[in-house]
């Protein structure tokens, strides 16, 4: 249960910049606003959203002990703290998916390797399909908001969009991220209010430890206005949203990364590739990591 609120409140540290970091970094948004905004909805996505998505990763986890899962919990959470020491946007879900399957190779479990192809698959494609979202959602808002000819319901207009663009991204973090952590703890047979306890923690993570990160994601990739803010946030989350429906861990990182580079070269603005290139290793390196500590302190420990 330790190394599940370690985990939770790394996803919060990391993770949570990806719902809002878009809101934050346009300066739509404050800080604490924000966070306010992720304690609630990440809240109600772990109670409501998740059950697809926890089913799935708790397959992955059969045959292991609580020890055993603690350990995968730990390395997972460790290599996401690694990230955000870094002010790096990692993803959790990849992170969790290799300690898991680092240490079914320690125990000699067998691995499900379709499912795990699923899901890697998944990773490849959500931000793609992220980008396209958000090109897609662009093209429709921009014409909307030229209608508006009073500055002053335009502002007002583009605040509330982004805020429900961010309600919607914090909904996902709750289905997906947090439900992978929900999802382990429950096939150990630990459910209902523990999951309160795991998005109070992750709330904690994103208000102790996420504004560096928040600033990567919403600041430093591409400029982002009211506008490629909300098309970004939104087209990221309605990815992550289909991935859920089917009951695939996604990283909802990936999508909002995805969609603000997709959606700034196709307005032909400024994209960071040389920071692109840096996100992309640690998505590599994530899983990697996490699964090679899995594997070293089963063997060892367990």
């Amino acid at each position: 249960m330790i190394t599940a609120l370690f985990m939770a409140w790394a996803i919060g540290a990391n993770d949570s910049a990806k719902a809002v970091g878009t809101a934050v970094g346009s300066g739509v948004l404050g800080f604490k606003r924000a966070v306010l905004i992720i304690g609630i909805f990440t809240t109600l996505g772990v109670f409501l959203g998740g059950s697809g998505v926890s089913g799935t990763v708790s397959g992955l986890a059969e045959g292991m002990s609580a020890g055993e899962v603690g350990l995968v919990l730990f390395s997972a959470a460790s290599a996401v703290t690694l990230a955000s020491l870094w002010g790096r946007p990692i993803s959790t879900t990849q992170s969790i998916i290799g300690g898991l399957v680092g240490a079914s190779l320690a125990l000699g479990l067998p691995v499900d390797w379709w499912t795990v192809g699923r899901i890697a698959s998944a990773w490849v494609l959500s931000p793609i399909v992220a980008a396209l979202f958000a090109v897609a959602v662009y093209r429709l808002y921009k014409p909307l908001l030229r209608r508006i000819k009073c500055l002053r319901n335009l502002e007002l207009t583009q605040k509330w969009l982004v805020f429900t663009a961010a309600a919607f991204s914090a909904f996902n973090l709750g289905a997906n991220e947090l439900s992978n952590v929900a999802g382990v703890m429950e096939g150990l047979g630990i459910d209902g209010p523990f999951k309160l306890l795991l998005a109070l923690t992750l709330t904690l993570g994103a208000l102790t430890f996420s504004y560096d990160v928040m600033m990567t994601v919403g600041r430093d990739i591409s400029p982002l206005g009211p506008t490629s803010a909300f098309s970004s946030q939104f087209g990221a989350s309605l990815a992550v949203s289909a991935a859920n429906l089917i009951g695939l861990p996604v990283s909802s990182g990936q999508a909002i990364v995805g969609a603000i580079s997709g959606l700034g070269l196709y307005k032909g603005e400024r994209v960071n590739l040389k920071l692109l290139v840096g996100i992309v290793k640690g998505w590599v390196i994530a899983p990697v990591f996490a699964g090679a500590i899995s594997y070293v302190l089963i063997t060892f420990l367990a």
